[in-house]
């Protein structure tokens, strides 16, 4: 009901829309244009739309805001909605939203406690990406990208709406749809969130909070049957069109439910100061003490369904039953509280210093085999089920100094003192440094961290039909230093980082031979596994963009190197270029036209197992290689005032090769894809 209610104004703002657009005066709502009323004589008054608009994000704990872009720049727009991401980065299943992996190993995030949660990252944004907002006037962002036909394409739909009720409080909400049919069979996604947010950004007081549902149903086909419809199409004995080629799998579904409540406020206690000068003075709150107060409840389902699997596809069976359905269930609270005292507040307080506290509980729901375990015996013939709980006591703090132009950082901190994890602890530093060089400025950033952390739950424990097993996993002990250079003049930013891991913890498949028309093949069971040596990992990325007159040439290079490639595979290179024109039409349509390559070397990119929706290593007994195939694109980018539009021709250069994203996933084939955003601020 809160939901539904903080939407409506949406939907009454779409239809007044829809009307205006029916009776032709959208020229009354572009970015900026005076709109016209009459005054109590009947004269005709001008009046101007205002069309300002602010976002930012917060720090989970402490409530901090950063400010951030409002999603409004149409350059790469074009590759805005794909699942590799916008530079190509990530390995994934192929379909619009489906499970994917950065290949960029200083870009991987923590997994989350609920770790099927992780390869979904580019429907699923993290507390710390969530954008809050600010208006003059009612925004409303619709959004709508498509591609292929009915039997094969994909569409997005997203729609966004915010407004202030008063300078200080601000409500909103969202609705992103995303539906793939798929190119290949039976890999169709359909993945829906709804969220209702608000904010208050007072003096003393700030308030952030919003609740966040999602739907997700995605089938799994278990990749291609054989590499060689992609490979060596010639040697068939006909063609195939790509949702004609024969899967692993058939009528198998992974589905999941979230529902999510995240709430963060703050109160200032500190003075009222005056400055300015004698032409301006005015009245400023200045904080000295800051009590914080953070609030995250979480509500986690999965289900993997399998009707129909073939004989040999799994190397065990743990539960009874032709079919497969496996369901676990993940209910968390964290809640934190803590004291700050704030920077600047006088010229002894060169720093912020803050203190927390707090308490995460959570509980996890498995399928079970012994009779009365956990909380007892489901009854009606349902499988009998696995309940546990964990609570953690956790304590942390920072020293932060995010004042003063040249030197800003910022020290983090956190223990578990007790419960199921104690002995954990993360250390986190950035620093950066800015300098004056020839008329502009340049940013030495460092960033490190030392982790001792025991992996999630579900490393230790998972129970389903075809996977299963009861461990004990030892803490990961992880330890980084990355150094960033960024010379705006030049459009350089070179990052140097080194990582070293201990127990390294992972999941491989390790399934069992048998032997098929003569030919042995290997079924497949994943397992979690830990590498009890040190790993280390050494990457350097370059971003240099080079300009001449409307000519404009984007590089991304990154070099990666691994001391167990066995272990932790990484692809030497991964390059992205894009090299395109930039130009205007009348002065107000905003135009580039362009093209782009993908490309990575050739390496044992994980696998994927859709038992557990994760990516894994291959079996060692069966590996193969991917790489080593250049994507390419074109298209034509556009940004009219408040609405931005694209056409890309994607995958250009098909034809034969190896050209797949993750092992027995292929690319998709050659098509156009098409994109448009609207801005509405009125």
């Amino acid at each position: 009901m809160l939901l539904l209610a903080l939407l409506s104004p949406l939907a009454i703002h779409a239809q007044r829309i829809i009307g205006e657009l029916e009776s032709n005066s959208d020229g009354d709502m572009m970015f900026g244009n005076d709109t016209t009323d009459l005054d109590s004589n009947g004269k005709k008054k001008k009046k101007t739309v205002p069309v300002d608009v602010r976002a930012w994000t917060i720090d989970e704990i402490f409530g901090d805001r950063t400010p951030t872009d409002v999603d409004t720049l149409h350059h790469q727009y074009q590759n805005n909605d794909l699942t590799e991401g916008l530079n190509g980065h990530y390995n994934h299943l192929g379909n619009l939203g489906s499970p994917r992996l950065s290949r960029i190993f200083m870009e991987r995030d923590e997994q989350p406690q609920f770790i099927f949660t992780y390869p979904l990252d580019q429907f699923l944004k993290p507390t710390s990406d969530f954008r809050f907002y600010n208006t003059k006037s009612p925004f409303m962002n619709l959004a709508y990208n498509f591609c292929g036909s009915k039997e094969t394409g994909d569409d997005h739909f997203k729609a966004i709406y915010t407004n202030n009720v008063n300078k200080l409080f601000n409500f909103g909400g969202i609705f992103d749809y995303m539906y793939g049919q798929g190119y290949y069979a039976n890999q169709s996604t359909s993945l829906m969130n709804a969220t209702a947010f608000a904010s208050y950004t007072g003096d003393k007081y700030n308030l952030h909070f919003y609740y966040m549902h999602n739907y997700i149903k995605m089938a799994e086909n278990g990749g291609i049957e054989d590499e060689m419809y992609i490979t060596r199409p010639e040697d068939l004995s006909q063609s195939y069109a790509t949702n004609d080629i024969p899967t692993m799998l058939n009528q198998t579904w992974n589905r999941q439910e979230h529902d999510i409540i995240f709430l963060n406020h703050k109160y200032n206690i500190g003075f009222t100061r005056t400055e300015g000068d004698s032409t301006d003075m005015h009245e400023v709150f200045v904080p000295v003490t800051s009590i914080f107060h953070s609030l995250k409840i979480q509500k986690y389902a999965r289900r993997y369904t399998a009707y129909e699997t073939p004989e040999h596809y799994h190397s065990y069976m743990y539960l009874p039953g032709d079919s497969a359905d496996d369901r676990t269930r993940n209910f968390s609270v964290k809640t934190i509280a803590g004291l700050s005292l704030c920077e600047g507040f006088n010229k002894w307080a060169a720093a912020g210093l803050d203190a927390y506290a707090g308490v995460e509980y959570n509980r996890f729901t498995l399928p079970d085999t012994i009779p009365d375990a956990g909380f007892g015996t489901l009854t009606k013939g349902r499988q009998t089920k696995l309940k546990e709980a964990e609570t953690n006591l956790l304590v942390g703090g920072r020293l932060s100094k995010a004042q003063g132009k040249s030197l800003h950082y910022n020290v983090d901190a956190e223990f578990v003192v007790a419960g199921a994890d104690a002995g954990d602890f993360t250390l986190n530093g950035h620093g950066e440094l800015n300098m004056p060089l020839f008329k502009d400025t340049v940013q030495l950033a460092v960033n490190a961290y030392l982790k001792n952390v025991t992996p999630g739950y579900y490393y230790g424990t998972f129970h389903s039909k075809h996977a299963w097993w009861d461990i004990d996993v030892a803490q990961e002990t992880r330890t980084r230093i990355e150094g960033e250079l960024t010379i705006p003049q030049t459009h350089t930013q070179v990052k140097v980082g080194i990582e070293n891991i201990k127990n390294y913890t992972y999941f491989a498949n390790n399934g069992t031979p048998y032997v098929e028309d003569g030919i042995t093949k290997y079924s497949n069971n994943v397992a979690p596994m830990q590498c009890g040596e040190n790993i280390q990992v050494i990457s350097a990325n370059l971003l240099q963009n080079f300009k001449l007159g409307i000519f404009h040439l984007d590089n991304d290079v990154t070099f990666q190197t691994c001391s167990n490639k066995d272990v932790l595979p990484l692809p030497t290179l991964s390059l992205y270029h894009n090299l395109y024109i930039t130009f205007k039409i009348a002065k107000v349509l905003s135009c580039e036209l362009g093209g782009d390559v993908k490309y990575f070397t050739e390496y044992y990119a994980p696998d994927y197992s859709p038992v557990i929706g994760q990516f894994c290593l291959q079996n060692p007994n069966n590996k193969v290689k991917i790489g080593n195939y250049p994507l390419v694109s074109v298209y034509a980018n556009f940004d009219l005032k408040r609405t931005r539009f694209y056409i890309q021709y994607y995958h250009a250069n098909q034809g034969s090769g190896r050209y797949f994203w993750a092992p027995r996933y292929p690319m998709n084939p050659a098509g156009v894809h098409f994109g448009l955003s609207w801005n509405f601020y009125d």
